[in-house]
């Protein structure tokens, strides 16, 4: 997990009433849930990352936990999963920490020219990284067009929620391309300088929109969305990933999105 200022850890505790020992608790089942897709027991996670509490005083933190609608049992005694809201709070935590560092940003730079010089329609090849690379569908929004790609993903990917309701909204794709392209509008901006001249760069961050709670973009339970905005030809896009929201909280996909809004999220 990126490192953050004590000031900021603070934050997220206060606004949230998480002690820090609740905190560490959640986000390594957050971790595991991501990874495998499967719940977590309390002692899976003291004996992998070798908590030196107590199992009673893990499955008391648990209990309290899932009593602040962070974690539920999808029944008694059963491992426990993250809600929504503990992914809300992981992924803002991973959002505000991300640094691309300079490799990634090259390999990604490399695969964008390369798909120019093939002289392939660079939001489509975007749209294919994102979801080869995400393990969901990728998309892209312009004022010509929309495209999504990787609906075969969302059959290997487990969630929470019904992938029917994934593919009504994909169905009907056409509709919903104006709230995509106004999707970042509000997303925070980040100043970038450019070590090579120093020039300075400001750039939106990452859109995160979870399905189960949005009307205007009804992704479904158990489906979440990033997404940036970048320029092609001088016209905006909004590019993203929509997946089973503990791939879209994997730290890689946020990583990938990221590098695209930092070489492409520029004007010029």
């Amino acid at each position: 997990m990126p490192k953050q200022s004590q000031n900021q850890i603070n934050s997220l505790e206060t606004e949230n009433n998480l002690t820090q020992r609740q905190r560490t608790l959640l986000f390594s089942v957050i971790k595991e849930y991501c990874d495998t897709g499967l719940a977590v027991g309390s002692k899976e996670i003291r004996d992998k990352y070798g908590f030196d509490f107590s199992p009673a005083t893990i499955r008391n933190e648990f209990a309290a936990l899932r009593d602040s609608g962070f974690l539920f049992q999808p029944f008694t005694n059963a491992s426990s999963k993250p809600t929504e809201k503990a992914f809300k709070l992981f992924i803002d935590q991973l959002i505000a920490g991300l640094q691309i560092t300079n490799k990634q940003q090259q390999d990604l730079k490399k695969r964008l020219m390369d798909m120019e010089s093939q002289q392939a329609n660079l939001n489509n090849e975007i749209s294919r990284l994102l979801a080869f690379q995400g393990g969901g569908v990728g998309f892209s929004v312009s004022g010509g067009g929309g495209n999504f790609t990787g609906i075969s993903n969302l059959l290997n990917a487990p969630s929470e929620g019904k992938v029917a309701e994934l593919l009504d909204f994909l169905d009907n794709f056409d509709k919903y391309k104006q709230p995509l392209l106004e999707a970042t509008n509000d997303a925070k901006s980040l100043t970038i300088i450019d070590p090579n001249n120093t020039k300075k760069a400001t750039k939106k961050r990452l859109k995160t929109i979870f399905g189960d709670e949005n009307p205007v973009l009804p992704l479904g339970k158990g489906y979440a969305l990033v997404a940036t905005e970048i320029y092609v030809n001088g016209s905006k896009t909004v590019v993203g990933l929509i997946a089973a929201t503990h791939l879209v909280a994997r730290k890689k996909n946020l990583e990938l999105v990221d590098g695209l809004s930092q070489l492409l999220g520029g004007k010029e």
